[in-house]
């Protein structure tokens, strides 16, 4: 008689039908996971380090729009955050590609905002903010 799939024994004669698994026994869980978990430390690394690099250049991209007037008091600071979480990720994880980025985006956003702080200063001495 012919069975239905998945069935360990016969429902004509009750004869137990050669499976590969056993109906009494639990199966057996996690073995995915495991033979997979080596591999997502490095992928995360990896992830880690290429989000770092971003920030980098993202830093660098805000410091240089630091300089402009009052947009400079929101980019700056973003700038100088950006620019430590990067150089931090990326000395944690040795990798210089990146590093010269977010040194350089700490750097401009502090001028930056220097430079804010000596416009707010022109202006509150002159009275007119362009110059004119």
């Amino acid at each position: 008689m012919p069975l239905n799939a998945g069935l360990a024994n016969c429902s004509h004669c009750g004869a137990t039908v050669g499976t590969l698994f056993s109906e009494t026994s639990a199966p057996v869980g996690g073995a995915r996971r495991t033979r997979f978990k080596g591999v997502k430390e490095p992928i995360d690394s990896y992830d880690r380090v290429e989000k770092a690099k971003e920030r980098a250049n993202n830093s660098l991209i805000l410091a240089l729009v630091s300089f402009f007037p009052a947009i400079g008091f929101i980019a700056g600071p973003a700038a100088i955050i950006l620019g430590v979480m990067a150089a931090r990720t990326l000395k944690g994880a040795n990798v210089e590609d990146g590093q010269g980025s977010a040194t350089a985006g700490l750097i401009i956003g502090v001028l930056g905002l220097i430079a804010q702080g000596g416009y707010v200063v022109y202006v509150m001495m002159s009275g007119n903010p362009f110059g004119g």
